[in-house]
This record gives C-alpha cells, structure tokens and sequence, in this order.
C-alpha cells in the first residue's frame, strides 16, 4: 500500500489539488468527471481506474498514490449517477441506471477522450484497473472490442468484478420478477425494494464491522460522504436491479473475454470462488498465484456495495 502522503488533509479527506479534474461530454450530453494525475518522474505506463458502485474519484487517492509511485500515471473518472458526475434525477441520491452498456459507452468516451491520449502523452502502457461494478464494465467493454480492438489495454486487472448481484433472501427469479414489476409500473427510477439514501449512521467506524479493521481506510469512503454530501450514493432503482441481472445474464451465455485468470492462493488456501469466471470462458487457462489481504483490511469484506448495508450484494 502507499504511505499516508495522499491523506493530509484534516478530517481524512485526500488533497488533489495536484491533480487535474475535467468534465468530459458523453455521447448523449451526460458530462462525468474524469481526473487526470500529474506524469511521474519515472514513467513505466499509465492507468485508468474504474472505480466501483457508489464510490468516487477521493476514495482512490491513495490508490492513485501506489501507482503513481510505481511510475503509472493514473486517470479515474466517475460514473453517471455517482461521484461528482451528471445525475439528473430528483433525488441524486437514487443510483439509476437502465443498461450497463451505456456504462460501457461511456468507457469507450473516456478512452478516446482522455486515457488514449494522455497514454499517448506520457508513454508506456495503458492498463485498466478496475474493482467491483467498474470490473462488470471493463469485461463488458472487453467482450464488445475483443473483435474489433483487442489490444486497447496491456493488461487488465479486475479487483471482486461484479459478475452478480447478491438478492439477500430474495430468489434470483423472484428479484427479477420483482424488478420488472416496478418497470412496468413505471417506477424504474425508484428505490428498489428496501433501498433508500445513504445512513450516515454507517459513517461511524466500529471495531466490529465487516469492512476493514483499519479505521482509516474506513473512513477513505465515509468522510467523503460526510464532507462533501453531495458525493452520497444511496441504494439502487428497479432499473438498476434488471440492469444488473441483464449483464449477468449477458456473461453467463456471452462467456468472458479471457486468455488467461489468476486464481488467488495463500496461507488461507486458494478462494472457492476464484475460478468462477474462467469457467464461463472455456479457452480461459487458469493459473494459481499468491493472494495476500492489505495492511489493514479483513481477508473477507462485509457484503454490501460500498459499504451499504442494505444494497445488493455482489456473490463473494
């Protein structure tokens, strides 16, 4: 992990004020907000990193940090409907989407517009670094270029993809039910079932949650959310649900884009579920590699998505 120098700021929030912040227009006028860090001194490639639902370029400072200190240049942006992007509904609050290939669209904008060119600029590599719904659309943006681009990024490192959801104590057929019931009521901008706003409740650290036994990096994705409100994401609409399960659904019979998976392995024994996306991907070689938990952080995460109690969960 990398040392503290990106959190200096009182309070926990990073300092990115070196950091070069631009509004990028999508295809359909939505602008995001895509952050471009300075070149390093030692330049070995750059990154582009795709963070995961409800999060937000500040939670990936130290992050930035690490690898800007292994001499990659780091470009991030925030989704739609996240972060400091365009959300246009009412309540900003409700995470809406109606198909992760407009996620995927957007990807393909911000490569064109920002990642290809600062690559070109600095020199090196560009590698995609991805966690959770960011790994769903970098497998789908994967899957949709395989043919035409294949070569687009170097390598591609997924942290816990979001290749499902977890629907708690709902059946998976019963989740889908439900949520094409609230498009066809028309409510597919609304909460879904038992989604609602950001707690901030949830901001207080406790020795006993199932995040991270590290308060600070507790507090990389709270304080945020405390300081800057308008950063909050809350729970999902029933669009979102039957987004989710379509690019599930999408993989499962699509299989995924892969030549080749590390599984992870060490003192704990190898994940049971390391394997799972190779085996949606028959000419996917799958090799085991040592795995080790950050400084600081629980070999198991809590379930929830960003740290929510009551979101969908992605399958361990």
């Amino acid at each position: 992990m990398a040392d503290d120098s990106a959190w200096t700021v009182p309070g926990g929030m990073p300092d990115l004020s070196h950091v070069e912040m631009r509004s990028v227009a999508m295809g359909d006028g939505v602008r995001l907000r895509v952050a471009v860090w300075p070149k390093p001194e030692r330049v070995r490639g750059t990154a582009l990193v795709l963070t995961g639902r409800a999060e937000f370029i500040e939670k990936y400072a130290e992050t930035a940090s690490a690898l800007t200190a292994r001499g990659f240049r780091v470009v991030a942006v925030d989704w739609r409907n996240q972060g400091l992007s365009d959300r246009p509904l009412l309540n900003r609050q409700i995470h809406h989407l109606t198909d992760f290939a407009l996620l995927v669209d957007d990807l393909d904008c911000v490569y064109r517009q920002v990642a290809a060119p600062v690559a070109a600029e600095t020199g090196g590599p560009l590698i995609l670094l991805a966690h959770s719904m960011g790994g769903l659309v970098a497998t789908l943006a994967l899957a949709r270029h395989a043919g035409d681009d294949p070569g687009r990024y170097a390598a591609v490192l997924l942290a816990a993809p979001m290749y499902a959801i977890h629907t708690g104590p709902l059946p998976r057929r019963l989740a889908r039910a439900l949520a094409s019931l609230g498009l066809a009521c028309g409510c597919g901008a609304r909460y879904a079932l038992w989604q609602g706003d950001y707690d901030p409740a949830e901001g207080i650290f406790r020795p006993d949650n199932k995040i991270t036994t590290d308060p600070r990096r507790y507090a990389a994705f709270h304080t945020p959310y405390a300081e800057r409100p308008e950063l909050r994401v809350g729970g999902v609409s029933f669009a979102w649900v039957a987004a989710a399960l379509d690019a599930e659904d999408a993989l499962r019979h699509g299989g995924l884009p892969l030549e080749r998976a590390r599984r992870p392995g060490g003192p704990g024994g190898a994940s049971p579920h390391g394997g799972r996306p190779a085996r949606q991907c028959p000419s996917c070689r799958v090799s085991r590699g040592q795995a080790r938990a950050a400084d600081g952080m629980r070999r198991h995460p809590r379930p929830g998505v960003g740290g929510h109690r009551r979101l969908p969960r992605q399958d361990p």
